[in-house]
C-alpha cells in the first residue's frame, strides 16, 4: 500500500492549547500525519505551585487524633522521614526536581547525563521534522499538476488526445465512430465515494442524483502558500486542511459551484481540532435532500385550506457540510452552565466521525481516486484486513496446522463475499 503524505508541522507543539474552544480528536487510527512525543527535557519542565513548609507538630497532633501513636520511636522516625520527603516534593520548583532530589548523588549524575543525551535527540528530531515539513511542501507542489491533468481527463478535456483501449470480447467496430463513449468519465467521483465503505454509509438514494453532477474533489493544506513554498517562521501559521467539492455549473440542485469543508487545527501533531466549517448550501426550491417535508392531514369537518407542513432534518451525505459546533456546548460552560456528560460524549463522537471522514477524503480518496473507481483500493483494504485476521488466527491457534488451513479458507471465502458485494457504478 502506498504511503500517505503527512500534514503535521512541528511548530504547533508549543501552541497546542492556545484556544479554549479546542477539542482533542483521537486520531491515532487516522492517516492525518505522525504524532510526536511529549518533551520532558529541562527546558520544558512544568513549574509546581509553591507550598509552605509542613508543620510537623500539627501533623503529629492530627495523626494522634486518628489513632496513630507518634510516641512510638519507630513510628516517630517513619513520620519524620515521610515529612521530609513531602517537604521536598511540595517545595520543589517542578515535579522533575522533586524526583531528582530524592535520588542518590551518583544516580542523579547518571540521570543528568541521560538528559543531555535527550536534548541532543530533541535537536535532531527538530531537524527531522523541519526536513519532513519541507519534503511535504515539495511533493504537494509536485502532486498539483497531476491532479489538474486528472481533472481534465475526467471532465472530457483530453478526449481527443486519448486512444481507446480495447479488451478481449469488445466489438471490433466499437468506438470507431465519433461521439461514442460520451464525454470524459461519467460519474467518476460519485463512484469513488460510493466505493469507500465509511463514506458510502452517508449516501442516500437522493444523494446519488446530486453526486452525478460532481466534477472534481481536491484539497489544500492550510498555511501552505501557492506553489508549496516555505512561508518561514510565522508564529500564527494556520494548521489543518480544506476540501473542495466542485459541481457542474447550473446543476439542478443548488446554486453553489463549489462546496468547501475546512478543518482548523490547534495542533495537528497532538490531534487537537479547533473547529470544522462547511459551505452553506444554497438549495433550489424543493431540491434540498437534507430535509424531508411532513404534511399534516386536516381533521374531517374543518374548512378546507392549505395543508400544514413542516420540515425535518434527514440523513444525507450533504450534512457533511453542516458539521457539529463545539463552541455551543463549550460556551455554556463559560457561562457557568453545567453541560451533561452524555452531550459532551455525543459531541466528541460526532467530531471524531466528521474529522475521520475529512481525512479519508484527503489521504485516501483524492490521492488514489482511480483505484477507488476501478475497485483496486477496496481490494487492497480487504486484503489488508484479511492478512490481519490470518495473523490473529495463527496466534490464537498456537501453530495448529489444521486450524491455520481453516483460517486461510475462511479468509478467502470472506474476500470472495466482499468482492461480490462491491458497490456497482452505473455508467450512462
Amino acid at each position: 500500500r502506498r504511503p500517505q503524505p503527512p500534514i503535521a508541522r512541528h511548530r504547533a507543539r508549543h501552541r497546542a492549547r492556545r484556544r479554549g474552544s479546542a477539542i482533542r480528536i483521537e486520531s491515532q487510527r487516522l492517516s492525518c500525519g505522525p504524532r510526536t512525543r511529549t518533551r520532558g527535557t529541562r527546558g520544558t519542565r512544568q513549574a509546581m505551585s509553591s507550598h509552605p513548609k509542613l508543620d510537623e507538630k500539627e501533623v503529629a497532633d492530627r495523626l494522634q487524633q486518628l489513632g496513630f501513636d507518634t510516641n512510638d520511636p519507630e513510628k516517630a522516625n517513619l513520620l519524620k522521614a515521610t515529612m521530609e520527603k513531602l517537604d521536598k516534593i511540595l517545595t520543589a520548583k517542578s515535579a522533575s526536581e522533586a524526583i531528582m532530589q530524592d535520588l542518590h548523588p551518583a544516580v542523579r549524575g547518571r540521570v543528568e547525563k541521560l538528559r543531555d543525551l535527550q536534548e541532543s535527540y530533541d535537536r535532531l528530531e527538530d531537524e527531522y521534522l523541519e526536513e519532513q515539513r519541507k519534503l511535504v511542501l515539495k511533493y504537494e507542489a509536485l502532486y498539483t499538476p497531476l491532479y489538474e491533468q486528472r481533472r481534465e481527463i475526467v471532465n472530457g478535456k483530453k478526449d481527443a488526445e486519448i486512444e481507446p483501449v480495447h479488451m478481449e470480447g469488445d466489438d471490433e467496430n466499437e468506438g470507431s465512430s465519433s461521439g461514442e463513449g460520451g464525454q470524459g468519465i461519467p460519474e467518476f467521483w460519485a463512484c469513488c465515494i460510493r466505493a469507500n465503505d465509511v463514506v458510502s454509509e452517508l449516501i442516500t438514494a437522493k444523494d446519488d442524483e446530486v453526486l452525478k453532477h460532481l466534477k472534481d474533489i481536491r484539497y489544500e493544506l492550510l498555511g501552505t502558500p501557492e506553489g508549496g513554498e516555505d512561508k518561514g517562521d510565522e508564529e500564527e501559521e494556520e494548521e489543518g486542511f480544506r476540501l473542495y467539492f466542485e459541481f457542474e455549473k447550473d446543476n439542478p440542485f443548488f446554486d453553489n459551484d463549489v462546496l468547501v469543508k475546512t478543518y482548523r487545527m490547534v495542533d495537528e501533531e497532538e490531534g487537537i481540532l479547533e473547529k470544522s466549517e462547511g459551505t452553506t448550501i444554497l438549495w433550489k426550491p424543493g431540491k434540498n435532500v437534507t430535509v424531508k417535508v411532513l404534511r399534516k392531514k386536516q381533521k374531517k369537518g374543518r374548512a378546507k385550506g392549505p395543508a400544514m407542513t413542516k420540515t425535518e432534518r434527514c440523513e444525507s451525505f450533504f450534512n457533511f457540510f453542516s458539521p457539529p459546533d463545539p463552541e455551543e456546548l463549550l460556551g455554556m460552560e463559560d457561562e457557568g452552565e453545567e453541560v451533561p456528560e452524555e452531550e459532551m460524549e455525543l459531541l466528541q463522537e460526532a467530531l471524531q466521525e466528521d474529522y475521520e471522514i475529512g481525512c479519508i477524503f484527503k489521504d485516501k480518496i483524492i490521492p488514489h481516486a482511480v483505484s477507488w473507481f476501478t475497485g483496486e483500493a477496496l481490494e487492497d483494504e480487504e486484503g489488508y484486513s484479511d492478512e490481519e485476521g490470518e495473523e490473529g488466527a495463527e496466534s490464537d491457534d498456537g501453530g495448529d496446522g489444521g486450524d491455520d488451513t481453516r483460517a486461510q479458507s475462511n479468509s478467502q471465502a470472506n474476500t470472495s463475499d466482499a468482492a461480490a458485494e462491491q458497490p456497482e457504478c452505473k455508467q450512462q
